[in-house]
């Protein structure tokens, strides 16, 4: 029962070890276990300002991400588009070149057709007059081989004249 009811002695004795034990803790061990916990608060402090800044960051960062997206998409949009431009100009340019080509192909065609018509055609009319000439030459030789017929016929020229 002498630990229910602790005598005066005793309780003096607790309180005096224990007013050692403050004052020794306090001397000694009470300024730097103050001064860890010091700096633990100040350490949680910075460790939580620099977790909030690190998150707006983050949300500054997926912000200018879906920015930098947003351009990056219209850009490459952008891109296509003149892509497409480019190609429908390019398509639209040799479709004209094409058809000049070609309308120059058949001017020349037609220049020589035309050229050819008429080379024929001078070909067709020389050996019309070589076969004139032959034709003629025959004719008179034919005509002119008799003496008789031909005296007769220069006879007949000279009084035509003659009359005109």
């Amino acid at each position: 029962m002498e630990l229910l009811m602790p005598g005066l002695g005793l309780i003096f004795w607790m309180t005096v070890a224990f007013g050692i034990v403050l004052f020794i803790l306090k001397k000694y061990a009470w300024e730097p276990i103050l001064q860890v916990m010091y700096a633990r608060e100040q350490q949680l402090e910075k460790t939580f300002t620099d977790a909030k800044r690190i998150e707006h960051e983050m949300t500054q960062l997926d912000t200018m991400k879906s920015t930098k997206i947003a351009e990056a998409e219209k850009a490459y949009d952008e891109m296509i588009a003149k892509a497409h431009a480019d190609a429908e100009k390019i398509i639209s340019e040799a479709r004209e070149k094409a058809a000049d080509e070609a309308r120059e192909i058949g001017e020349k065609t037609e220049e020589m057709i035309e050229k050819y018509k008429e080379e024929a055609f001078r070909q067709i009319k020389s050996q019309i007059s070589a076969l004139s000439m032959d034709i003629a030459e025959k004719v008179l030789t034919e005509e002119l081989s008799d003496r008789n017929r031909n005296s007769h016929y220069v006879s007949k020229l000279l009084d035509e004249i003659k009359v005109n």
